[in-house]
């Protein structure tokens, strides 16, 4: 059952321009600012899951709705759903992929034996197609509001964990890392940078 739900996540979901951990090159804040979503609207995809009933798939779809992007709901199969403590809904993720490994991950912890938990929905931006850049509805916000125009500034992003950090001024890269990985982050990189 979870390779069913893995083989069906990695065949739906692109872990836009982070697949090796790294991006090649930071986009300039201009172009990323163009790339992100909107941080307004999200869709949610129920993921099919043996033996859920179309009842438990619209209520896991009303709450996953009110979520910021990019999030994900695992299921232990053979427990109740609504009930379990392995239900795991985690959000603002920089990615589905990151957010349905971290749901992974809580649920398969919290779950009391039985069946491998699944991955039941993603949400993700309205209209998502694969970009360079995805962000989480924080770290688009942030992006957008105060990365700024002008001077030295770059922002860091953990793909694992959805932390980010924006620094501005000399050694800008520097500082957007360290404060990235004072969050708790072991996978922090700079993926919007400008020199001026």
């Amino acid at each position: 059952m979870q390779k069913r739900g893995v083989a069906l996540l990695g065949a739906a979901l692109v872990f836009a321009g982070w697949a090796g951990g790294a991006m090649a090159d930071p986009i300039s804040g201009r172009d990323a600012t163009r790339m992100v979503f909107s941080p307004e609207g999200a869709e949610v995809e129920m993921l099919p899951v043996e033996g859920m009933t179309e009842e438990t798939a619209a209520l896991l779809r009303q709450v996953a709705k009110d979520y910021a992007y990019y999030a994900a709901v695992a299921i232990a199969p053979d427990e109740d759903i609504l009930k379990s403590e392995a239900t795991m809904l985690v959000a603002n993720h920089h990615s589905a992929r990151a957010a349905s490994l971290a749901a992974l991950a809580g649920c398969d912890k919290a779950r009391k034996g039985g069946t491998n938990c699944v991955v039941a929905a993603v949400v993700r931006p309205r209209k998502w197609e694969a970009r360079p850049l995805q962000l989480s509805v924080e770290g688009t916000v942030a992006l957008r509001a105060d990365y700024g125009k002008k001077g030295e500034r770059a922002m860091a992003a953990s793909p694992q964990t959805g932390f980010f950090a924006l620094a501005s001024g000399p050694g800008a890269q520097a500082a957007a890392m360290r404060a990235c990985a004072d969050k708790g982050a072991q996978d922090c990189i700079i993926v919007v940078a400008d020199a001026e």
